[in-house]
């Protein structure tokens, strides 16, 4: 529909992103947000959240998907006239 679609994932969500995490069956987080690059969507990895949890954002991600950080969140969220946050709360 011509939108620009930015995806930015932080925390585990990070682990959604691993490449050994995509296959054939497309079931996984991974499979469906590699065909999402695909079509177009921009895919951000923050680099702390991923290195606190062991990943190495060059060797371990989806390829198309792009390091970032959460003061590069900040800047999308001033940019952008729409946003969507998807999470968890303790509450």
């Amino acid at each position: 529909m011509g939108h620009k679609v930015t995806v930015f994932c932080d925390a585990d969500a990070t682990y959604n992103l691993l490449a050994s995490q995509i296959f054939q069956d497309k079931t996984t987080a991974a499979s469906r947000i590699a065909d999402l690059i695909k079509r177009g969507v921009r895919v951000l990895a923050c680099r702390e959240s991923a290195r606190l949890r062991g990943i190495d954002t060059k060797k371990d991600l989806i390829q198309g998907v792009v390091e970032s950080s959460l003061g590069g969140l900040a800047d999308l969220m001033g940019k952008h006239d729409r946003i969507a946050a998807f999470g968890s709360s303790d509450r």
